[in-house]
């Protein structure tokens, strides 16, 4: 027999006790049609087999059905919430047989509330005082302040990992239509110092290198291999202006020298609307004298050593100009 339709009220998840306040039999909400992600909850779809990014989101907004008012997200679970760039080590952990298995989804509270025990929770405990939170307005899930999480990530990333998240973070408008910072470096500054944080010395060693002008996760890693090659801190997304116009931001530039650094992503390569664009930008920039670095993500892992002496003969052999 098919199972009978649900109220058109009830979203994608839904808690049980919304879809019987609707009339809802508890016998259909135990029909095969329906998926169980958490106690209380039911969601029409079965779960799909997503990325580590996507499983988070629809995990929480699954949850989101169930959550009570003192709950929000916290760690992983709210980097993802607020967009945030992580790396893919962070999303599995090790079951008490040593299995790689997801992360439970991060739910905290704060103190006195008792964190959540619920399947494929891990509740989190926080002091009063030691973090804020905040509603992610697109996606109306209750988190961790965007400063808040980055000062609890400490706990599990190193300091790279910290840096770009704090770029990413206290990323400044740079474009029409870009959105406002989600935090100041004064704030992540400002959470860290609230109380013992655990990571609290790799928090410390990553905030000072913390910028507002980084586009991505890889233009960090980009800026951090130039540093650690010796090479000065690079300006980024250096506006190169012509008759009072900004014709393009290049990634991370020496302007003094004309030298660039532009990441390429496999968008780049993909999209071929964006190929024939960056053909035209590259060919621009050539003509007003800049030489460009064109990166990949070889060029920052298995090909590092060739694309440091690169990277330096490139700033070697431009001269300054006047």
């Amino acid at each position: 027999m098919r199972a009978a339709s649900l109220p058109d009220e009830l979203p994608e998840s839904f808690s049980v006790g919304a879809a019987v306040e609707l009339g809802v039999s508890r016998r259909r909400l135990r029909a095969a049609d329906l998926s169980y992600p958490f106690h209380g909850v039911r969601t029409r779809s079965a779960p799909p087999d997503d990325g580590f990014e996507a499983s988070v989101r629809r995990r929480s907004t699954e949850y989101a059905a169930r959550m009570r008012d003192c709950e929000f997200f916290s760690l992983v679970a709210a980097a993802v919430v607020w967009d945030a760039p992580l790396p893919s080590s962070v999303f599995h952990l090790r079951d008490a047989s040593g299995r790689l298995v997801e992360r439970p989804l991060d739910v905290g509270v704060i103190l006195p509330s008792r964190a959540s025990r619920a399947r494929g929770v891990r509740g989190t405990s926080i002091a009063e005082g030691m973090g804020s939170v905040r509603t992610e307005p697109a996606s109306g899930l209750r988190a961790t302040s965007p400063a808040t999480t980055w000062a609890m990530m400490g706990a599990l990333l190193q300091r790279d990992d910290l840096i770009a998240l704090g770029d990413a973070f206290v990323r400044e408008p740079m474009r029409p239509g870009d959105p406002p910072a989600l935090a100041t470096i004064a704030e992540l500054a400002a959470a860290l110092e609230a109380g013992r944080r655990r990571g609290a010395a790799t928090l410390r060693e990553a905030l000072p290198l913390v910028r507002t002008r980084s586009r991505s996760r890889k233009e960090t890693e980009t800026r951090l291999t130039l540093i650690a090659a010796g090479l000065p801190e690079p300006s980024l997304n250096w506006p190169v202006v012509v008759a009072g116009k900004v014709m393009a931001l290049i990634d991370l530039a020496y302007p003094e020298r004309k030298v660039g650094f532009e990441y390429e992503g496999e968008q780049h390569l993909t999209d071929p609307h964006q190929w024939a664009s960056d053909i035209r930008r590259y060919e621009m920039l050539a003509d007003l004298g800049w030489r460009i670095i064109r990166v990949t993500k070889f060029d920052l892992s298995a090909h590092r050593s060739p694309f440091v002496e690169r990277a330096r003969a490139a700033f070697a052999g431009r001269t300054r100009v006047s």
